[in-house]
């Protein structure tokens, strides 16, 4: 809520404090202090980086509140450690994701006079830059670790034998569906052929590849694998036009046994489409980032399931952030 013109000048900000710790975290900052402290000059020893300019962003993550100062040695908060410096437990590759992103942020201001983008982030993803692909999907993985088993147990599958994880990518949503739903029988992993080497290695270290048959294919494939009971699109749409959209949508249906279900888990906005705030901003990434995707609202995404054939259509809250569009196709 922006109530003073100081608050607008910390919104105005808000880059240089994103700009600092994304440096930081693709430096390997936050794994490099471990559990340890260290001075300023070990650091930059061992990161290869200028010790002075170092210095200046070691005290600034420290007035962020990432880092602890005490006598001239830094170490990472609890939160931090656990997150960004134990190896084991690394959950930064979204953030790496995210500065990747930060280049084509810089093209809105074309983009609005255009309409058009020249940065398309389904390009990279489709194997033009690894690093890219890498940092997406294993940040896929990060963002998604604690969500999904909090999502899943809500979606109501225990009828289900057959279920297509569509454009699944790590596989953390298959591994959370085994888990919350044992008896389903087999889970497709369909994706692109890098997403599931990724996918296929996390789910062989968890123990859970036996019921996933691993499918490489590209959503936009017009002929999706056929016979399955459920359908699991998980943040998906927004990357499409409502062409696209409408297009995955019946692909899907075809997909589907008869009363089998569709279940679109989204960034869902509200009839006003300025609400809530992280679906709105989202839509916005979308802008800058694909040709023609945005966030969408529950009452476009359920238009487009009913004009596909879907019946008893229902809209489920799961998560702060975002809903599931549930439907069943006759």
């Amino acid at each position: 809520m922006v109530e003073t013109y100081r608050d607008i000048q910390r919104l105005a900000g808000g880059f240089q404090a994103a700009k600092i710790f994304l440096t930081a975290n693709d430096l390997g900052l936050f794994l490099q202090i471990g559990d340890g402290s260290n001075s300023v000059d070990e650091l930059a020893t061992a990161l290869d980086v200028d010790q002075r300019a170092l210095e200046l962003l070691l005290n600034a993550l420290v007035a962020l509140g990432l880092l602890v100062k005490k006598e001239d040695r830094f170490s990472n908060l609890p939160v931090v450690h656990q997150s960004l410096g134990d190896e084991e437990q690394y959950r930064g590759h979204i953030f790496r994701h995210i500065h990747h992103c930060w280049s084509a942020w810089n093209n809105l201001g074309d983009i609005l006079k255009s309409g058009k983008n020249s940065f398309v982030a389904e390009d990279k993803a489709l194997g033009d830059d690894d690093d890219w692909t890498d940092a997406f999907i294993r940040g896929m993985n990060d963002v998604t670790r604690e969500l999904a088993p909090q999502v899943v147990p809500q979606l109501e599958l225990g009828n289900v034998e057959t279920l297509l994880d569509l454009g699944g990518g790590p596989g953390t949503y298959a591994a959370a569906v085994q888990r919350a739903w044992p008896d389903i029988n087999e889970i497709r992993l369909f994706d692109l052929p890098d997403a599931l080497e990724i996918g296929r290695a996390n789910l062989e270290a968890w123990g859970l590849a036996d019921r996933v048959a691993f499918c490489p294919g590209s959503f936009h494939d017009r002929v999706l694998p056929a016979g399955n009971d459920a359908i699991w699109l998980s943040q998906i749409l927004h990357s499409q036009d409502e062409a696209g959209c409408r297009q995955l949508i019946e692909n899907s249906f075809t997909a589907l046994n008869p009363g089998g279900r569709l279940l679109v888990h989204e960034f869902l906005l509200d009839g006003t489409k300025t609400a809530p705030t992280t679906a709105a901003i989202f839509a916005v990434h979308m802008l800058v980032m694909t040709e023609g995707g945005r966030a969408y609202s529950e009452d476009e995404i359920a238009g487009w399931m009913t004009d596909a054939g879907f019946t008893d259509i229902t809209v489920r809250r799961v998560s702060p952030d975002t809903a599931v569009v549930d439907g069943r196709k006759p």
